[in-house]
């Protein structure tokens, strides 16, 4: 199954993470210890997935794949 092009090609925005449930997301989101993502491009964000990245944080797990590391913000989909 291959990414979409139109999908591709969409506009992203760059919003504060509490704002961001219910969007559809644009960037992998992974937390190191174990490595494994927790948001994927193209997945819509839940409050659980919101939840996970807060906790994820305060047990000191490190995350990878975003721009913004400190999860504060989250690039999704404009409009979507």
């Amino acid at each position: 199954m291959g990414i979409d092009e139109d999908f591709c090609l969409m506009d992203i925005q760059y919003d504060e993470r509490q704002e961001t449930e219910g969007r559809v997301c644009s960037e992998f989101v992974m937390c190191y210890p174990p490595g494994i993502p927790i948001l994927a491009p193209g997945e819509r964000i839940t409050g659980p997935i919101l939840d996970y990245l807060e906790y994820a944080k305060e047990k000191g797990c490190s995350m990878t794949g975003p721009e913004d590391p400190d999860i504060l913000r989250l690039n999704v989909l404009k409009g979507v």
